[in-house]
Parts: C-alpha cells; structure tokens; sequence
C-alpha cells in the first residue's frame, strides 16, 4: 500500500492544525510489540448538560497524520485507538495541561523536557518545587501521555501537542499516601490542570478526604482519570473508585482486556496497556505493562478532546470518551472494559452525543461510604485523617486522642499521630464524636 509522508515538521504540524486538509492515506503497518512474555504488569457520577454542536467535519476527508518520531513502529497503542486519523483533526493545543500525579518526571528527557510545565511542578514527598523521578514510573506514564511528537526523536505520543505539569506523589520506591495525593488533586486544579493522570491506586474504599479533593478538582473543570490497577480481581482500588473519576482497565494488542487488569464497578473504560513502549529515566526507552500505562492514554485522549471542545466540562469530555469506545463485550457497560476501549477518532469526530455518559445509564455508578477497608490495605503507621464541623473544638480534640497532629490546610484536615496498632481504635473513638465531621486512614498507594 502507498503510504503518504510528509517530511517537514511544520508542514505535519500544519495538517494537525488545520484537519481538515484532504489527504488520502492508507491504513498504517506499524510493527508487532515484543512477545507479551517480556515484561509483567508493573506494580462515576455524571450529571446532564446541554449539547454543543460540532463545526461540520466530513469524515471520508479525515487524513491519517504520521510523526516522525523513529519509534512509532514500536506503539502499537497508538494505531489501535486510530490515532493517526484522530491526529488529523487535531494535535492538540500546548494551553490544554495534563497532570501527572505520580513518581516525578525526568526533567531531562529530551523527549519530555520541552513539554514540562516546570515553573509549576510540586513534590508532595520532599516539599519542594522539583518534582524529578527517582523511581521511574512517573517518566513512562508521562511519555505515554504527552512526549514530545514528530520531533525527530523516541516515540510519539497521543496528547501530541499538549503540555505536562508534573506533580510528584510517590516516593523513590513508588509509594506515597492518600492526603498527599488528595493535597496534589488539589494544586494540580489550582494550578492549570484540565486533566489529572492518577496511574495509581490503593486498597480501600475512597477516602473521605480525598473525594473532597477530587470533587473540588471536578468542580473546578478538571476531569479527572485513575488505574483501575493489576491484582486480576474485583478489587477495591482508589481514586478510580471515587466519585467523578474515571475508572480505566488496561487491554493488549490483541484488543482484549488483560489478565492482570482489575474489573469491578469502578471500571469506565479500557486503553492499551500491556507492553507500552515509554520513555524512561536516563533519557532512554522501554516496555512496561499496566493499568498504570492504559491511564495516560485516555488522559492523552482527553486532553485531545479538550484543544478540539474547549468549551466541554468534565461530563462532556467523559461523555465523548465513553461514547464513542468500542465495545469488547457485550454492547453497553460491562465490568471487565467499561463503556469500551477508547476510540481516538471517534472520540474528536462525534465529541459528545448530548447527554451524560450513556452507556452508563442504567448502573448504580459508583459511591462512596463509610464502609472499611478490607484489613489488609496497607495505610501510614500511627496515622489518621480527621476534619472536625465547624464549631468543633478541633485542637483540644486532636490532643484528646493522639500524641501530636498537623494541620493539612488544603484538606481543611488534622494529620493525628497515634500509637502503631491503635489506629482503628483512634477511629472509632473519633467517629463517634458529634464534633468529627469524618475520620479515616492515611491509606498508602502504589503505581499501578
């Protein structure tokens, strides 16, 4: 088949922008990944709005947009979502902001550094304003999302034009906790966010305080997209599992939901993630498998949405996202891939159909409560969340039930320090104060 190039980057740049220009290209063979043996996995409430109406688009026109970028052969994620005909409506626009709650990024990467919003960027785990990658994960994530495309270097990315802000919330061994990452939705809205990347989860029902997090971000604009992580079960995962956060499954190239990929009523949607070929740290490249990778698929995909639909909230943008996935199951939401695999093309072409998400109508969604963890989810030793109702006697009541607190300004919250393995304890005791508006654990969480 005759296969179309343009080579000069802004003529590739021009077509990205313009969409509409008519090419005739053929469907591209990109390469076969590496055997599925090489690496494992690493470790929704909507409501109705008004409609908005696409600018006419003749689909038969759409030109299939190819980087130059000398690893495209190696993301097969990328062709089986149609992003070459999604690239030809729109690369997307460098003011739409995608950020990366995770490990940091390297700062380095000449195939990320170029796309950083570094005068922006926090660490949540050493209080800085660097938020460099000393573990790795952060780094593959965010190349998925958003590296540097059709510049002659690595490996092209959906979000193409779109920028990063990265936020670091998990620690040199890709661990962090549940109120830093509340505290980062918070930044992240208050600092440009459109899209917030979470390829990351824990083992408990969604936190009290992070939903208030996560429903400030989402009342601020910001959609907001979650891991629905890798333990091969119906598992409980948040902040998928949190209200107005969209729950992504992970698939491989045969368009099948892995084996490792968490199902469950959290689950929205499903993208590639099995053998996503990334940036890494020391400005090199390489394969990781995960709900972790399919995430920032979907955060590309809808940062891509958002430069075509500026105008489109949170509900319109997962309602062009669900929409318009493709189904791998039974028609209509199903556990195991949500409303579907996400479709590239689609998803700028039809945008919204009108009303909230509809292959959900019809499902309970998702809800938080006060339901516990299951015992083993891992939390911060000595640590509980509490936040007291106004008029509460909050320091003399910290002081009443733990040996020290701190107080989280962004989650209006007292970080209490109890003895180790008398946390659920402190709990109860709390819960059952009339001036304690919610108490919970400082539950841990893990790159997905």
């Amino acid at each position: 088949m005759r296969r179309i190039v343009i080579a000069p980057i802004i003529a590739v740049a021009l077509l990205c922008l313009v969409g509409l220009l008519l090419i005739g290209a053929p469907q591209s063979a990109l390469a076969a990944p590496v055997p599925a043996s090489a690496l494992a996995p690493s470790s929704n409430v909507y409501t109705a709005y008004v409609p908005l109406v696409m600018a006419d688009f003749n689909p038969g026109t759409a030109p299939e947009v190819y980087p130059n970028d000398p690893y495209l052969d190696q993301t097969w994620g990328l062709e089986i979502v149609g992003a070459p005909k999604a690239w030809g409506i729109t690369c997307g626009s460098s003011s739409v902001v995608i950020a990366v709650l995770d490990s940091g990024v390297d700062l380095d990467h000449p195939d990320l550094s170029s796309k950083l919003e570094t005068e922006m960027d926090w660490d949540f785990v050493n209080g800085d304003d660097v938020a460099d990658d000393d573990h790795g994960h952060g780094t593959h994530v965010s190349g998925i999302a958003a590296a540097a495309t059709d510049n002659g270097v690595g490996v092209p990315s959906l979000g193409w034009d779109v920028s990063i802000l990265p936020v670091k919330v998990l620690n040199a061994d890709g661990v962090g906790n549940a109120s830093a990452l509340a505290d980062a939705i918070r930044y992240a809205a208050d600092h440009g966010a459109d899209v917030v990347n979470m390829s990351l989860g824990g083992a408990a029902p969604c936190p009290y305080y992070l939903q208030e997090a996560v429903d400030y971000a989402y009342g601020r604009g910001v959609l907001l997209v979650a891991a629905a992580g890798n333990n091969q079960g119906n598992t409980e995962n948040f902040p998928a599992n949190c209200e107005h956060v969209l729950g992504v499954s992970a698939t491989d190239s045969s368009d099948s939901v892995a084996s490792y990929s968490n199902y469950g009523d959290h689950v929205d949607v499903a993208a590639p993630g099995t053998l996503i070929y990334s940036t890494v740290m020391g400005g090199e490249y390489g394969y990781k498998s995960g709900t972790s990778m399919a995430t920032p698929h979907v955060a590309g995909l809808a940062a891509l949405i958002a430069s075509r639909y500026p105008s489109y909230t949170p509900d319109q943008l997962a309602s062009a996202l669900l929409d318009n996935a493709v189904d791998l199951g039974s028609p209509g939401w199903d556990m195991y891939a949500g409303c579907g695999r996400i479709d590239a093309y689609q998803s700028l072409l039809q945008g919204t159909h009108g009303s909230s998400p509809r292959c959900l109508a019809g499902t309970a969604g998702w809800t938080t409560d006060s339901a516990e963890a299951p015992p083993a989810a891992p939390f911060a030793p000595g640590e509980v969340i509490v936040s007291f109702r106004p008029g509460g006697m909050a320091a003399q009541t910290v002081l009443q039930y733990g040996r020290d607190a701190q107080f989280l300004p962004a989650l209006r919250a007292w970080r209490l320090q109890v003895s180790p393995g008398e946390e659920r304890t402190a709990l109860a005791q709390l819960r059952a104060d009339p001036t304690v508006a919610y108490a919970d654990l400082n539950y841990l969480v893990f790159g997905d």
